[in-house]
């Protein structure tokens, strides 16, 4: 379904939601520059910058919302692509950018790394919010032929654990490290490992799935994600699981102690992949 059969869903009168996330995250990346130039033209004066700050934060965020709402179809549109990630990513690049400038943009280029730390996550939590408007636009008509909460079986969840284990003694030591030097880096890749870690592991954790015509629709209690049929090869029963295998990528992984039918499942995933 191209992003433009979603516009239907999206005239309505604006996503307050959305549009204050997006706008908080237009005001994020303003602050540091704003304020920065403020300094060098006007005044350095604390109570010049710390009004400078909020101004950025009121006038950016109403921007933001004003434009959100202002093309409505823009977060359908934007969850329909993967480009729904580039703002995080942007946030990121700010963050390091920030964290390059310490030496020469002293105080400005510590608030340029945490304003971009910000970005990154309101930009990450904008993404999977269009992702799951345009999810619920694509399957609102659409037939859910089984659905059903699984999780990953013990085994394969103890494997993933042993994979990410190490990232974890990674990011510790990164936290740690600022007991012994100030260096800001491995506190920065600690940051970054650590919720990479507890992402790739949350797979394993119990979801709720259903079977339509268009994919697997994974359901969150806040968010909506689908798996085409074209992302798997087909699917396996196991001693212990159902296991869907994925191009790229992990599998997706059902327990069958999870499941109250496994046969009714196995055979609502046999509509759209073959047995391997």
């Amino acid at each position: 379904m191209p992003p433009s059969t979603a516009e239907t869903a999206a005239e309505r009168s604006g996503d307050p939601l959305f549009a204050l996330v997006a706008g908080l995250y237009v005001a994020l990346l303003a602050i540091a520059p704003t304020a920065f130039a403020v300094a060098r033209l006007v005044s350095g004066d604390p109570a010049v910058l710390y009004g400078t700050v909020l101004a950025t934060v009121t006038v950016g965020t109403g921007l933001g919302w004003w434009a959100t709402v202002r093309f409505g179809s823009f977060p359908y549109r934007l969850g329909a692509t993967r480009a729904r990630w580039v703002p995080g990513l942007v946030g990121l690049g700010y963050a390091f950018a920030g964290l390059l400038s310490l030496g020469w943009a002293g105080v400005f280029g510590v608030l340029a790394m945490f304003s971009g730390m910000g970005a990154m996550a309101l930009g990450s939590v904008s993404g999977v919010m269009a992702r799951t408007r345009y999810i619920d636009a694509l399957l609102a008509d659409s037939e859910r032929h089984c659905v059903f909460t699984a999780g990953w079986p013990s085994a394969a969840r103890n494997r993933l654990l042993a994979l990410v284990l190490p990232l974890w003694a990674v990011s510790a030591a990164g936290f740690a490290s600022v007991f012994v030097a100030p260096g800001l880096w491995p506190l920065t890749f600690a940051q970054i490992l650590f919720p990479v870690g507890v992402g790739i592991f949350m797979q394993s954790e119990p979801r709720e799935y259903a079977v339509t015509a268009e994919g697997l629709e994974q359901r969150l209690p806040v968010a909506r994600r689908l798996l085409p049929w074209t992302q798997y090869t087909g699917y396996t029963r196991t001693a212990d699981a159902l296991v869907v295998h994925r191009s790229r990528w992990f599998d997706s992984r059902f327990a069958l102690a999870d499941l109250a039918d496994p046969d009714a499942v196995e055979a609502a995933l046999a509509r759209y992949l073959p047995a391997t």
